[in-house]
């Protein structure tokens, strides 16, 4: 089953290299050679566009340049880049350009997937499993809040809605009905939450996630788009 990897990026032209080069690392070392990354810009101004077609040359992915919007949103890169995925792509995947999370836990994913023991795979640094370094007083909070108001929604365990790993059998994604307002920074957690709800078999893995401290996150708008999406969610059980 080939493997369809998006990363979304805004204004990403330090870490994209860096982070593709890793990502590319960390499939070969698994032996994960099937499979395409996409590098889907929601809004870049900068040299993102520039970064993702010379690291195309240095590793030994087929890596494609996306423009998903001008002026989106993390879930517009997402969605757009999935949606547009060329045929053969079975499964379906997003990480961070830093990858804070260790792309080693996306094979894992992937295999859980691929195996058909799992549509869905969710990364979760509250999994007993993981392992979580440098992450701040303010976002262990804001995450900390988060996972306790989404545990508590009806028909879907859900840790770490705020976790950038994620993937999902395209069949399953396929089935998918949102909202237009839903493709902020809560796209993918809203997206599980729904389609584990019409029979989707989610599964959480534990995660090694490291905090780069790059402030890149704006942290009052992602809560409030987590809270909107749970609030949508809430109302619909």
């Amino acid at each position: 089953m080939p493997l369809l990897i998006v990363i979304p990026v805004r204004n990403e032209e330090r870490r994209l290299g860096p982070g593709l080069a890793r990502l590319a690392e960390s499939l070969q070392a698994q032996g994960c050679l099937d499979a395409m990354i996409v590098v889907s810009d929601n809004g870049s101004t900068d040299w993102t566009r520039s970064v993702a077609i010379e690291s195309a040359s240095k590793i030994p992915y087929r890596v494609v340049y996306h423009r998903a919007c001008d002026h989106g949103d993390k879930g517009v890169a997402i969605c757009s880049a999935w949606e547009s995925a060329p045929d053969g792509y079975d499964v379906l995947a997003y990480c961070d350009a830093d990858m804070a999370t260790d792309p080693e836990a996306l094979v894992r994913g992937y295999r859980l997937i691929s195996s058909g023991q799992a549509d869905l795979v969710v990364g979760s640094r509250w999994h007993r499993d993981s392992q979580v370094l440098g992450r701040s007083w303010k976002r262990t909070i804001i995450s900390a809040t988060l996972s306790f108001f989404w545990r508590l929604l009806p028909g879907a365990r859900l840790t770490d809605p705020g976790c950038g790993l994620k993937l999902v059998r395209r069949s399953t994604f396929a089935q998918l009905r949102m909202p237009v307002e839903a493709r902020g920074f809560a796209f993918g957690a809203e997206a599980c939450v729904r389609l584990a709800r019409a029979g989707a078999k989610l599964v959480e893995i534990p995660v090694h996630w490291t905090d780069d401290d790059a402030g890149r996150i704006r942290l009052g708008k992602a809560a409030g788009d987590y809270a909107r999406a749970w609030w949508r969610l809430i109302r619909k059980s």
